[in-house]
């Protein structure tokens, strides 16, 4: 499989990334189907490469099956430039706070322009969701399609014995800055997040209300916000792809978002549980059964065809 490097000047930050050329004779999956690309960003604070090399084995599967496929670490992540979070906490307040919104929208019209791209699909897991669903809004930049794996859609980080954390890196200024940095995002996000819950909480009493049920369906630290943004684009025929391990984690969390939704168009959330894994797909057959869905949905919904056969390898 044949990958190059690419480094980009975006946002005042060189960001790096990897592209998986595509097989050559087609063209975003199918010939003469009009050239789909995938962004991949990074798994929470995890480099683009992904826990156990997942993101790799998506670019390489979907890039044999003719589809352009971008991996970019994100400012501060991987390889590329930027402020270093300090840890896990505060990477997700800021996530929280727009951190990634603006560079993920200059992404998705940098691959557009530079590869000729019709339509971009955006994907990502855990805390990925959250840029990826709010450039659904954007007029220019918005993803033909999204795919959340494990994804989030909570204020505030919730602690996974198996979630990615980060190496800490102490800039010159030393810990005391690290230490007020940390107290700055914590309490700027406290003041979000409770004008967050009290409008969610209205607004998902008022759904209740409407609907005769006696409880809001919405978990109490729910973004609804951008629950909201999510179901908007539903109308105008964006495809969600949600894979999720079984449980009581993600699993059961999503399933309340989506029991909130019913009146979203049929076929425009496909949801994929995968039982015997973890939140990162690193056990049982995670990995494999990540890397099938994506490609039937892919394929399904941007190719024009259903049915797969094995894809053909190529030598590296």
């Amino acid at each position: 499989m044949a990958r190059t490097i690419l480094t980009w000047r975006i946002l005042d930050e060189d960001l790096i990334g990897t592209f998986h050329v595509p097989t050559p004779g087609r063209t975003g999956g199918l010939s003469g189907a009009p050239l789909v690309g995938i962004l991949l960003l990074n798994p929470g604070s995890a480099p683009r490469s992904g826990n156990s090399d997942l993101s790799v084995r998506i670019g390489d599967r979907l890039a044999l099956r003719g589809f352009p496929v971008f991996r970019f670490d994100l400012p501060g992540l991987g390889d590329s430039s930027g402020p270093i979070p300090a840890d896990v906490d505060a990477y997700w307040a800021e996530v929280v706070n727009g951190r990634n919104d603006e560079v993920t929208k200059a992404l998705i019209k940098r691959i557009r322009l530079e590869f000729g791209v019709a339509r971009v699909i955006v994907g990502g897991l855990c805390a990925a969701a959250v840029p990826i669903v709010r450039a659904l809004s954007s007029a220019s930049a918005g993803p033909a399609g999204i795919i959340l794996l494990e994804p989030s859609f909570r204020l505030v980080a919730q602690d996974k014995p198996d979630a990615p954390r980060p190496v800490k890196r102490i800039g010159p200024l030393g810990r005391g800055a690290a230490a007020l940095g940390r107290t700055w995002s914590a309490l700027v996000l406290s003041r979000e997040i409770w004008i967050r819950r009290v409008v969610g909480s209205l607004r998902a009493r008022l759904h209740g209300l409407l609907n005769g049920q006696s409880e809001p369906p919405l978990p109490r630290d729910a973004n609804v916000p951008l629950i909201m943004r999510w179901q908007e684009s539903f109308g105008r025929g964006v495809r969600s792809l949600v894979v999720v391990a079984t449980g009581p984690g993600t699993d059961r969390y999503m399933t309340r978002i989506l029991a909130s939704m019913p009146a979203r168009a049929p076929g425009a959330v496909s949801y994929v549980r995968v039982p015997g894994t973890n939140h990162l797909f690193t056990s049982g057959a995670g990995r494999d059964a990540v890397l099938a869905a994506l490609e039937r949905w892919v394929i399904e919904f941007f190719a024009g065809r259903a049915e797969l056969g094995p894809p053909q390898e190529r030598g590296s």
